[in-house]
């Protein structure tokens, strides 16, 4: 069994209100060391009124004839994680996150499912408004394969007041794309006070079976090759392979503000850093031409044999939302605005040097034969 632990800070700050107490910040990982509980809903079933499953006004939960989860703003703050999709995944069991590595744009935008059907049958909806789905088309042999799939960690845990899941089919009154079920989200509508918070996290993860790396064995200075598989050299290692990985690192801000009489406007922002983690194990395969069929290139000794990256990857994210309301004779007035930018660098295998995808076909004659002799590499250790 996998080992991680996960090691993390957290700083919140509210004004105008009291400060609580807040749960540590969890970093991504493909397992975490413990399962924080939070309570799903800090109102009475009787108070709470619920948008979603009834299109009778001031339905409460415990009226509603659909189950529905309603998670509440301190359960998302209490729950310890910086992904909305992260929070829902472990407040509803209904909720699947899946977190797939090595799958070209699904490691990026990550398609979430309820009650195990498609990513676009489930319904998301920011203030009961359709929220658009991402411009990605899940073609890999990923969860959600065939379909585009709302990106739901584009917006900010900060911003939301409180998510309304039902788990049920609404087809019927939503259409086709409510068959797993909807997920509202409700977006903060503080007309004063607000919230800032900073959290850093990072994994240290022990691979148990995976023997640390330590050097090459030699033999007159040259790499010696594996005696019962000759495709891999021989190396020493103390212990299990540790890695420390995967710094995920959050500042947000909310702010209310109060407009008119009784109107509002409640501005969110978020910058989120995650670093990459890498679970794989050294690669010993010889990575370079050999110069003869008795000799290695002596670039062996010293190349990263941690050059494939399986794990979360890589990204950068921007996120801000504007929330905001004003009373106009017997209506309102209201508008919401959400912004998103993310940079991602996922996971990838390892081109090798001497493999046939880094060569530069270029240098030899259009009638020459590719030999070792004539091997010229696009890049010189090979590539990820």
């Amino acid at each position: 069994m996998r080992t991680s632990f996960a090691a993390a800070l957290l700083v919140g700050t509210s004004l105008a209100t009291p400060a609580w107490a807040q749960a540590v910040q969890q970093a991504p990982s493909q397992e975490s060391a413990q399962t924080p509980t939070a309570d799903v809903e800090a109102d009475t079933p009787e108070n709470t009124i619920v948008v979603v499953g009834s299109r009778v006004a001031n339905r409460t939960v415990a009226e509603s004839p659909v189950p529905i989860d309603v998670i509440s703003e301190s359960a998302l703050q209490s729950s310890g994680l910086g992904e909305v999709n992260k929070i829902l995944n472990q407040l509803v069991p209904s909720f699947n996150f899946p977190q797939p590595s090595i799958a070209d744009g699904s490691d990026v935008t990550r398609p979430a499912t309820l009650r195990g059907l498609n990513p676009d049958q489930t319904l998301v909806l920011v203030n009961g408004k359709r929220r658009h789905v991402s411009a990605l088309l899940n073609i890999n042999g990923t969860v959600g394969r065939g379909a585009a799939a709302v990106d739901m960690n584009m917006l900010p845990a900060l911003a939301i007041g409180r998510i309304e899941v039902l788990r049920d089919g609404a087809s019927s009154q939503y259409g086709s794309d409510a068959i797993a079920g909807v997920i509202n989200v409700q977006l903060k509508t503080n007309a004063e006070g607000g919230r800032a918070q900073v959290s850093f996290g990072k994994y240290v993860t022990t691979l148990p079976g995976v023997s640390d790396f330590d050097g090459l064995v030699l033999s007159g200075g040259q790499p010696v090759l594996n005696t019962t598989d000759n495709r891999y050299l021989q190396a020493t290692g103390s212990g299990e392979r540790k890695a420390r990985d995967g710094e995920f690192t959050t500042f947000g801000v909310n702010v209310g503000l109060p407009v008119g009489d009784g109107g509002f406007f409640n501005f969110t922002g978020e910058y989120r850093d995650r670093n990459y983690t890498n679970r794989q194990g050294f690669d010993l395969r010889p990575n370079y031409i050999r110069p003869t069929t008795t000799t290695f290139d002596p670039r062996e000794q010293t190349f990263n044999r941690l050059n494939f990256r399986y794990g979360d990857p890589k990204t950068e994210d921007f996120n801000f939302i504007i929330n905001t309301e004003v009373p106009f004779s017997s209506s309102e007035v209201y508008a919401f605005f959400t912004y998103g930018h993310r940079d991602g660098l996922s996971a990838a295998n390892f081109r090798q040097q001497s493999a046939a995808t880094n060569r530069d076909f270029s240098t030899i004659g259009a009638t020459t034969a590719p030999t070792n002799a004539n091997f010229v590499g696009l890049t010189p250790d090979g590539y990820l």
